[in-house]
């Protein structure tokens, strides 16, 4: 793995953002691309500047985050994104994660948790810490409340196993060898399970997977 970790922020607060970049530029690892105040200036630089991670506030004048993202995810969708707020709830983070976020961070957390939280996400594609397990619990267990329906597709056992393998972050190779069977039939259960349940992403998974009570996350 390229031990530099190419990194764009947009972010409209100008002592904040500068703040993050010293930090991350004194904490070593990173390179940053290029800083945005806005979401049209961030797609600008997105032109001509392909970093590995965008951290993204939600709040920002000319195009907020909510539109910055769903812009991304239409041009850009293999670029991880990491969304930075002051409003840190549980339906903010499910919202965001279900529109293709990796993590979603409180803007007061600790810049020790930036950098995990970018780390993990450059290796492992998403990040949950313990605190937003309970927020997506919460939220989930809400939606629940409110739908009587039965929302749990029909899956395969094979498929289930499959799911909970990805939930828990390991990749088509190790899924192969954990349950003896080729890269290529997990890919096809993977893509299987994807239609199923009408997700994208292995996040949107994770969503999936919690609301019908596959896996659960520790409170």
């Amino acid at each position: 793995m390229d031990p530099t970790v190419r990194i764009g922020i947009a972010e409209d607060h100008v002592l904040f953002r500068q703040g993050m970049v010293s930090l991350l530029k004194e904490e070593g690892g990173f390179d940053v691309l290029f800083e945005a105040g806005n979401g049209e200036e961030l797609l600008r630089h997105l032109e001509n500047n392909q970093p590995d991670i965008v951290l993204l506030d939600i709040n920002m004048p000319v195009m907020e985050g909510r539109q910055a993202l769903t812009r991304i995810r239409e041009l850009y969708p293999n670029l991880k994104v990491i969304m930075l707020s002051m409003y840190y709830n549980s339906s903010y983070i499910a919202e965001y994660l279900t529109k293709g976020a990796r993590a979603f961070l409180p803007k007061n957390c600790d810049i020790e948790k930036v950098i995990e939280a970018i780390n993990t996400v450059h290796t492992k594609d998403y990040y949950f810490d313990d605190d937003m397990s309970v927020s997506l619990m919460d939220e989930l267990a809400y939606v629940e409340q409110q739908d009587e329906s039965n929302n749990r597709l029909h899956l395969t056992e094979r498929e289930t196993e499959v799911l909970n393998l990805l939930c828990l972050e390991k990749s088509n190779r190790e899924i192969a060898e954990m349950l003896n069977i080729s890269v290529r039939t997990v890919e096809g259960h993977r893509m299987g399970i994807m239609t199923k349940t009408d997700t994208k992403n292995v996040l949107s998974l994770v969503m999936f997977a919690l609301k019908n009570k596959i896996i659960s996350l520790p409170r």
